[in-house]
C-alpha cells in the first residue's frame, strides 16, 4: 500500500492557486460596466469607488471599473458616445447637455443639493446674492457650472451679469489666499472645500449656491440608447452604490478602514492629507450621503423645473420644447 505524503507549503500553494482561480472564475462571470468620475478619484466619490473594493458592485454580479474623469464636459462626451455606461455630472450641466443633445439622461441624484458654495473672509464677507454686485468672484473654470450659477444667482436678485467680474481660481482650499489678498472679494467651490477651510481654523463665511439658484445636485447619467439597452446593469449599479452607503453611514465613527480599502486601487486625493481625508468623508455622510440614502437616489421634478427657468432667464440656455432630463425608471426597477 502507497502512503500519499503531501508537503504542506504546496498544499497551501495549491490552495491559493484554486482560490484565485475562483475570485478570476467569478469575475469573468461579472457584467462589466464603464464608470466614469466627474474629477478624478476624489473622496466625495466614495460611493463607487468603496462599492468596488468593498464588494457591493461584486455581490451585484457586476465588475465595474471606474476611470477618472477631467471635468463635466469629458463626462457628457464619454456617455454619449458610448464609451462609459454612465457618469455624474451637476445638475445645471445636465441641462445644457441636454439642450444640446436630448439623447442624454439623468437617471438618479447622488447629491440633493448643488455642491458648490460661495466663500469669502469673515472680515469681508459676502453674505446674499445681492453683495456679488461689482466684486471679482472666483470661479473654478470660465464657462463651467460655477460661472452658471454665478450667473444665475445675479439674476435670481436682478443684477445684470456684467456687473461681476471672474477669475478662474480652481476649487482649493488653497484658493482662499486669494481672498485673504483682495484678489476677489469671494470664490465658489465644493462644500469639501469649506469643510477643509473650516478644519484648518481659517476666517470663512461660507453658504450654498442653492441659497439663491436650487437646481438639482450631484446626478447620474447615461445615454437614452444605454438605458433601453442596459437598464438591468443600471439598476444593479444603483442597488450597489446604495448598499455601499448604508455600510459607510453605519461605519461613520469607524471610517479608517473604509478609506484604507478604497486606497487598495484608488489613488484618493484627499487621503494624502495626515487625517487620510477621513474627516472629509464623514461630513459627506452627514451632510451630502444621507439624503439620497435615505431616498434611494430619486430625484425632485420641482428642482429640475426651477433650475431649468433660471438658466433660461439667464439665456445659459434657450426655451425648450421638450424637458426630459429626468427618467426615474432605473431608480423604480432597482428600488420598487
Amino acid at each position: 500500500m502507497t502512503r500519499l505524503v503531501v508537503d504542506r507549503r504546496h498544499f497551501l500553494a495549491g490552495a491559493a492557486a484554486a482560490a484565485m482561480m475562483t475570485d478570476t472564475a467569478a469575475a469573468q462571470q461579472r457584467a462589466r460596466v464603464k464608470y466614469l468620475t466627474p474629477f478624478g478619484y476624489l473622496i466625495g466619490f466614495g460611493e463607487t469607488m468603496y462599492a468596488d473594493t468593498g464588494g457591493f458592485f461584486a455581490k451585484e454580479g457586476l465588475d465595474v471599473e471606474i476611470e477618472g474623469g477631467r471635468g463635466s464636459a469629458m463626462s457628457v462626451q464619454q456617455v454619449m458616445g458610448g464609451n462609459v455606461l454612465l457618469s455624474r455630472t451637476g445638475g445645471t450641466d445636465h441641462i445644457k447637455a441636454y439642450a444640446k443633445d436630448p439623447s442624454i439622461v439623468a437617471i438618479g441624484e447622488i447629491f440633493q443639493r448643488d455642491i458648490f458654495y460661495v466663500i469669502s473672509h469673515a472680515d469681508k464677507p459676502v453674505r446674499l446674492a445681492a453683495d456679488l454686485a461689482g466684486k471679482t468672484i472666483g470661479v473654478v473654470s470660465p464657462g463651467g457650472a460655477t460661472e452658471n450659477l454665478l450667473d444665475m444667482m445675479l439674476t435670481s436678485v436682478g443684477i445684470p451679469t456684467t456687473e461681476t467680474q471672474r477669475q478662474a481660481v480652481g476649487n482649493a482650499p488653497s484658493a482662499f489666499e486669494l481672498v485673504k489678498l483682495g484678489r476677489v472679494a469671494a470664490y465658489i467651490a465644493t462644500s469639501d472645500t469649506v469643510f477643509q477651510l473650516k478644519s484648518d481654523k481659517q476666517p470663512v463665511v461660507a453658504w450654498s449656491t442653492d441659497d439663491a439658484a436650487p437646481c438639482p445636485g450631484q446626478v447620474y447619467m447615461t445615454s437614452r440608447a444605454s438605458l433601453d439597452k442596459s437598464g438591468d446593469l443600471l439598476a444593479k449599479f444603483f442597488r450597489g452604490v446604495h448598499a455601499c452607503l448604508g455600510a459607510m453611514i453605519q461605519a461613520e465613527n469607524n471610517l479608517a478602514p473604509v478609506v484604507d480599502s478604497m486606497l487598495t486601487k484608488y489613488d484618493v486625493f484627499e487621503a494624502k492629507r495626515p487625517d487620510k481625508g477621513i474627516p472629509v468623508l464623514k461630513n459627506s455622510l452627514q451632510h451630502t450621503f444621507a439624503a439620497p440614502y435615505r431616498d434611494k437616489l430619486r430625484s425632485s421634478p420641482t428642482r429640475w423645473n426651477a433650475a431649468y427657468d433660471l438658466m433660461v432667464k439667464t439665456k445659459i440656455i434657450a426655451p425648450l420644447d421638450k424637458r426630459d432630463f429626468y427618467d426615474d425608471s432605473v431608480v423604480k426597477a432597482a428600488f420598487g
